[in-house]
């Protein structure tokens, strides 16, 4: 997968997950899809794919906002949003982009708006975050690798899309 994010750390985490969804792919081709433990291995990709994108819209609005800044609003920034738990969803995604500017709201939908499978890219986000939240909450999510993988992609784009119109 091809993604284009300037974000050092942030492309960094999105290529280690990008990789181990590459090993476990193997895995899983390996013992067959209906192996006991693929369900295993997709509930870590679902957790693992989620958190890299948290940490990835969380690290993107926090690195543009502390540059240049003083310790003190760099402290507050790592404090009450870097540090913070968030779910990546779409909702909570744009109340954060709210939080420091109005106008990169409206930048950001439009931006999301002009995407191909508009559609798709935000129900895959969304689904990342069921899938997760299934899990973490004592269910058994029913989505399968391939999806993880696909709604992971999609979500990458959204994360594109944020640093693109905070780059402006």
């Amino acid at each position: 997968m091809e993604f284009n994010i300037s974000n050092g750390s942030v492309a960094e985490r999105i290529e280690s997950c990008l990789d181990e969804f590459h090993k476990i792919k193997c895995i899983i081709d390996g013992m067959g899809s209906m192996s006991h433990p693929v369900p295993y291995l997709t509930r870590y990709s679902i957790i693992r794919a989620c958190g890299a994108i948290e940490y990835g819209f969380k690290t993107i609005i926090s690195d543009i906002n502390s540059d240049g800044q003083t310790e003190q609003i760099k402290t507050f920034i790592d404090k009450k949003f870097r540090n913070s738990s968030m779910n990546p969803n779409f909702s909570n995604i744009v109340k954060s982009l709210g939080g420091f500017d109005r106008e990169w709201v409206t930048k950001f939908k439009q931006e999301i708006e002009a995407l191909d499978h508009t559609q798709r890219v935000k129900d895959s986000l969304d689904s990342l975050n069921e899938a997760r939240n299934a899990f973490a909450h004592g269910g058994s999510p029913s989505t399968s690798f391939a999806n993880v993988q696909n709604y992971f992609e999609d979500s990458v784009r959204v994360l594109e899309s944020i640093e693109k119109v905070l780059a402006a």
